[in-house]
C-alpha cells in the first residue's frame, strides 16, 4: 500500500473509533444541552413522532419480579415466510375502528410517507420501502395495526393532501418513485423472508436481537445483530431529556423505597451504552421496560441527580434493531445504494428482486 493511502486509511479509522466509541463515555459523564422536545410537525415532512417501529412489544410496563426480567418478545410472526403471496393487505385503523384492505403498492407508498421524509435522498427511501415491503409481507395474512390520524404505519391520501398541501404531487411522486424503483424486491436468510425491523435513530450503534427480544432471537434471526452506525450521532432528535421526580419514577414503575441516593443501581450495558437490566428499588428490570414505563425515546440512557429528582439522558430513538433510518439517509448521503444500505443493517441476507 502506498504511503498516502496508508495515511488515509489510518486517519478513517482513526475517526471511526473517536465517532462510536467516545459518544457513550461522554454522554455518561457530561451533562448535555437543555433538553428538546424533539422534532416537530412541519408542513411539507413526514410524521415527527417516533416512526412506527414495526409492532414493537414490551413485556411489561408494570414492576419486574425479584428474578431478571426476560427481554421483550420479537414483534410481528415469527415463523418464517416464503417468498411470494398475495398483493393485498387487511389493517385495523385504530383512529376509526374500521378494516382497511389496501393494495401492497398503495399501502408501501403510504408507509413511506409515514416512516420518512418525502425529501430524504432515494436511496435511503428504496432501502425503506424495501424493509416495509419485507416486514408487512410476514403479515400478509393477518390485521395489521395503524392509525391514519396519527400517521401511523398507514396514512390516507386524504391524509397527505391535507398535510402537504401545494407539496402534495412532489412529495407523491418522490414516494412513488421509490417505491415503484424496488417493486417485487425483498429481503430473504436461506430462502425466507426475514423479520426487518428498523427504528429512527440509534446511539450510535445498532443492537443484536437478543439484546432486545428473546434471548434466542439472535440464533433465530442471525442477520439482526449489532453495526455500527456513527451517522446517526448527527441526526436532530439524536438526544433527549426528561426529568422525574422520586414519586413519579416509583409510581410509573411500580416500585417503591427508592433510595434518595441511588434510586437506580448495578446497571448492565451493551458496547452501545443500551441498559440491558438494572435495579430501582431491589428489583430488577430490563432497560426495555424502564423505556416503556417512563416513555423514554430509547433504552441507551444514563441519569444524574437533579434538582426535582433524576434527569435522564437519552440516546437514539426506537428499540435499535435492524435498520437504523437516521443511519440509512447518512449513508446514502455519503454515496452508498439502497443495496449497500439493506447490507449493512440486515448482515447475511439477501435482496430478492422476484417478489
Amino acid at each position: 500500500m502506498k504511503k498516502p493511502a496508508a495515511r488515509l486509511f489510518i486517519c478513517f479509522i482513526t475517526l471511526y473509533l473517536s465517532i462510536t466509541l467516545l459518544p457513550p463515555v461522554l454522554f455518561a459523564t457530561v451533562p448535555g444541552p437543555q433538553a428538546s422536545p424533539g422534532p416537530e410537525p412541519a408542513s411539507g415532512t413526514a410524521s415527527s413522532q417516533e416512526p412506527a417501529e414495526p409492532s414493537e412489544t414490551a413485556s411489561s410496563n408494570g414492576p419486574a419480579s425479584s428474578q431478571e426480567p426476560a427481554p421483550s418478545p420479537i414483534p410481528g410472526p415469527l415463523d418464517g415466510a416464503p417468498v411470494g403471496g398475495g398483493a393485498g393487505l387487511k389493517l385495523r385503523d385504530a383512529a376509526t375502528g374500521e378494516l382497511i384492505a389496501v393494495d401492497l403498492r398503495e399501502f408501501l407508498i403510504a408507509d413511506l410517507a409515514c416512516e420518512m421524509d418525502p425529501r430524504a435522498p432515494e436511496e435511503a427511501l428504496k432501502a425503506q420501502a424495501v424493509a416495509s415491503r419485507t416486514y408487512y409481507s410476514r403479515q400478509r395474512d393477518s390485521e395489521i395495526p395503524c392509525d391514519t390520524e396519527s400517521w401511523l404505519v398507514y396514512v390516507t391520501e386524504d391524509g397527505m393532501r391535507e398535510r402537504w398541501g401545494e407539496d402534495y404531487d412532489e412529495y407523491r411522486d418522490m414516494l412513488e418513485q421509490a417505491v415503484d424503483s424496488v417493486e417485487g424486491q425483498a429481503l430473504t436468510y436461506e430462502g425466507e423472508l426475514i423479520l426487518a425491523s428498523y427504528f429512527a435513530i440509534s446511539p450510535g450503534s445498532t443492537e443484536s436481537a437478543e439484546n432486545v427480544w428473546a434471548r434466542d432471537a439472535g440464533a433465530r434471526h442471525p442477520y439482526l445483530q449489532a453495526v455500527a452506525s456513527p451517522g446517526d450521532l448527527f441526526s436532530d432528535g439524536y438526544l433527549s431529556y426528561r426529568e422525574f421526580t422520586l414519586g413519579e419514577l416509583e409510581s410509573a414503575l411500580g416500585a417503591s423505597g427508592l433510595d434518595p441516593e441511588e434510586p437506580l443501581s448495578n446497571a448492565r450495558h451493551t458496547p452501545s451504552g443500551t441498559v440491558l437490566s438494572v435495579e430501582i428499588g431491589g428489583e430488577s428490570f430490563t432497560g426495555q421496560e424502564v423505556r416503556a414505563a417512563l416513555g423514554l425515546r430509547s433504552a441507551a440512557f444514563t441519569w444524574e441527580p437533579a434538582e426535582s429528582g433524576l434527569r435522564f439522558t437519552v440516546r437514539g430513538w426506537g428499540h435499535g434493531v435492524g435498520m437504523s433510518q437516521a443511519g440509512a439517509v447518512f449513508m446514502a448521503k455519503g454515496g452508498a445504494g439502497y443495496e449497500d444500505i439493506l447490507a449493512h443493517y440486515y448482515p447475511g441476507t439477501e435482496l430478492e428482486k422476484k417478489f
